[in-house]
């Protein structure tokens, strides 16, 4: 690739972790990925991306865990390369709308900086090309076997706990709970009837592990 490319990506992974890096190969794309302190874990395939394009991406660890350091970090990164490199084209893959005012400001200086939901939707990447159906000469006819109805497909189950973890995770919310009796209430109910005792207790592991929230000795819960 060359040596200046001509688009900084900046990924927050903790919000968009499904990316395809095998797609920039080639391309004059940098990319800086940022990986919050709880994301222990990386796919295999994953690593074996970032291993094969070491010259096209950066992986950049999020030492701490506090509301929004992922979110300061790659603002930080992000406004140093604007400094740096005021010519490039800088991109942000994040489903975080709180960018948007930092991006507002960095484009009123006449600067070309993007917010994407996915890595896919980044517009120079190339797009899967259309499969057409090769064309045969004309065989003899077959008898067609009886058509059978499909099975109706049912559609996927929402993602319930996705949803409440999200609601709860904004510091904007009204009404969260403040004690670890009313929020195991809460969480049921949001649940539904499938909720049982171990979903809702791994739900408030989830919650507390992210930095959500805390419960003291006392059930009181210290929202975050």
């Amino acid at each position: 690739m060359p040596t200046t490319p001509a688009h900084l990506i900046f990924v927050d992974f903790e919000n968009v972790p499904d990316i395809e890096l095998g797609l920039i190969a080639g391309l004059p794309v940098h990319v800086s990925l940022l990986i919050g302190k709880n994301q222990t874990k990386l796919h295999l395939a994953l690593v074996q991306q970032i291993h094969k394009l070491a010259d096209q991406v950066d992986l950049i660890e999020v030492g701490n865990s506090g509301r929004n350091a992922l979110d300061l970090t790659l603002a930080y990164y992000l406004g140093h390369a604007v400094q740096q490199m005021p010519t490039l084209k800088f991109h942000i893959v994040s489903g975080d709308k709180d960018f948007d005012p930092l991006i507002a400001h960095i484009q009123a200086k006449g600067l070309s900086v993007t917010r994407h939901t996915t890595f896919a939707a980044l517009p120079f990447l190339p797009r899967p090309k259309k499969s057409v159906a090769p064309t045969h000469a004309k065989a003899a006819a077959v008898p067609t076997a009886k058509k059978v109805p499909a099975p109706a497909v049912k559609p996927p189950a929402i993602d319930r706990s996705a949803k409440v973890i999200a609601r709860l995770s904004n510091p904007h919310s009204k009404n969260r709970p403040a004690s670890s009796k009313a929020l195991l209430a809460h969480l049921k109910a949001s649940l539904g009837k499938e909720a049982s005792d171990t979903s809702v207790a791994d739900l408030v592991s989830v919650l507390q592990s992210k930095g959500v929230l805390s419960i003291d000795a006392a059930g009181k819960i210290q929202w975050n």
